[in-house]
């Protein structure tokens, strides 16, 4: 299977070649898709486990491994505003200890101390799975277009809607009916369905399997040059898989976005976002806010962005009567709360400052530093080894460097640095929590 869809891609990649030689007007199918390759270097920790070394613990806390991902596939344009477009996505993960060869239960999402029902959430391995498979229809009415089918969904800064693209399968992918309504830079989406699951094992079909089922609104508004307005709302349920069809839960969240990224040289970008809702009897009251403020120097070399940031979601007990822990709804995880990914914007205190450089064209670098606090520490456990000392929130430090270059118009290159300082952290496994690192050298070609 593995060389059949090797060979496919090298056969689509060479129908691009020779199509991207015709007239635009002519092309009433396009051969299409992307190869990633990122290797990563990780000591003290992994995906499911910080600091634990002893011969039970899960997985190695030193993987050296090579995350591969391809998506090849088409767009067919029967005619010129209906597109049709079907790509398949193949991620694979050389070398890493939670692959699920050797974990196959690792990612199963399930009740507590049972073997069924399950349905699996594997970030790191999909095989031969659908990427895309929808049919869009541009102007069915004035400024209006709607589109069916599975396909990615994402706005603003990715906190709400994000695709979580850089994990290797892609967190959030949806089956669904999506209608936008656009004027100029204006626009107003509003979509319906569910997310899939990712199953290394098992290929999802769409609008089966889901992992949640719901939707969203979120609206886009320019005023001149001052600011930029992004009301949105979100609803949750359980979806159609094993044991997500046995949960209980409505969800809701209502917000707006005001940013500008560059008012008389000044960035500024606020969310506050309500979280409302229903979890088995209990109602569910929580808040998510992100407030960042900066400056961009471009008189100065690299024309730099200075800037700082907090991103705040409540957290709470669970023996309390409301639900007060924020769920990041369909958001983007590494993005924003370390790329480390010991954190999440949920039960989060983050203090941030960082520095954004443009040394040369095509070229960004930012540098990130983090102080995590955790609202609600009792019963907090993160990465299944980390908790706080009682009376204690400070969860630690994290530096992040992360540099982008688009080489070329097809050939985009990262390299990404991360390092972790422990704070008020329990022993794990008898031993003070150590410091962890990661390394990232990733090569995207897109064609």
């Amino acid at each position: 299977m593995k060389t059949n869809f090797v060979l496919l891609i090298l056969l689509l990649i060479s129908c691009s070649g020779s199509l991207s030689a015709q007239e635009n007007s002519s092309k009433i199918i396009e051969f299409n898709g992307s190869i990633r390759e990122r290797f990563e270097l990780w000591d003290g920790m992994n995906a499911k486990n910080y600091g634990d070394d002893s011969p039970d613990a899960i997985g190695s806390l030193n993987d050296k491994l090579l995350y591969q991902r391809v998506i090849a596939g088409f767009v067919l344009h029967p005619i010129s505003l209906v597109d049709i477009a079907f790509h398949l996505q193949d991620s694979r993960a050389f070398g890493w200890s939670l692959r699920d060869s050797e974990y196959p239960d690792l990612f199963k999402v399930k009740a507590k101390n049972t073997k069924e029902p399950y349905y699996i959430m594997n970030t790191g391995e999909e095989f031969f799975e659908i990427y895309d498979l929808y049919i869009e229809y541009r102007e069915f009415m004035e400024n209006l277009t709607f589109r069916l089918g599975r396909q990615k969904i994402s706005y603003g800064d990715n906190r709400v809607f994000g695709p979580g693209d850089w994990g290797n399968t892609g967190r959030w992918t949806w089956d669904a009916l999506k209608i936008s309504y656009k004027s100029g830079h204006n626009f107003i989406d509003v979509f319906g369905g569910g997310t899939k699951i990712h199953d290394p094992d098992h290929i999802s079909i769409p609008f089966t399997d889901t992992e949640f089922w719901g939707g969203g609104l979120y609206a886009h508004y320019e005023i001149d040059n001052i600011l930029t307005l992004e009301p949105f709302y979100a609803i949750k349920r359980p979806g159609s898989a094993p044991y997500a069809n046995s949960l209980d839960f409505t969800r809701h969240w209502v917000g707006l976005r005001l940013f500008n990224d560059d008012f008389y040289h000044f960035v500024y970008d606020l969310i506050a976002s309500k979280e409302l809702g229903n979890e088995n009897n209990k109602s569910i009251e929580a808040f998510g806010i992100m407030a960042k403020f900066g400056y961009h120097l471009d008189f100065l070399p690299s024309m730099p962005i200075v800037a700082i940031r907090e991103s705040y979601a409540s957290g709470g007990k669970s023996t309390d009567y409301r639900i007060k822990t924020y769920d990041y709804a369909y958001g983007s995880k590494d993005q924003y709360y370390g790329w480390m990914n010991i954190t999440s914007w949920s039960n989060l205190d983050d203090r941030e400052i960082f520095i954004t450089l443009f040394p040369v064209r095509n070229m960004k670098i930012d540098t990130n530093y983090h102080w995590f606090y955790i609202p609600e520490p009792e019963g907090t456990v993160l990465l299944g080894t980390m908790k706080l000392k009682p009376g204690k929130d400070f969860l630690g430090n994290e530096l992040d460097v992360f540099a982008t270059y688009q080489i070329l118009k097809y050939l985009q290159v990262i390299a990404a640095f991360g390092y972790f300082v422990p704070g008020d952290i329990l022993p794990i496994n008898g031993h003070d929590a150590g410091d962890a690192s990661w390394f990232a050298l990733q090569a995207l070609y897109s064609f």
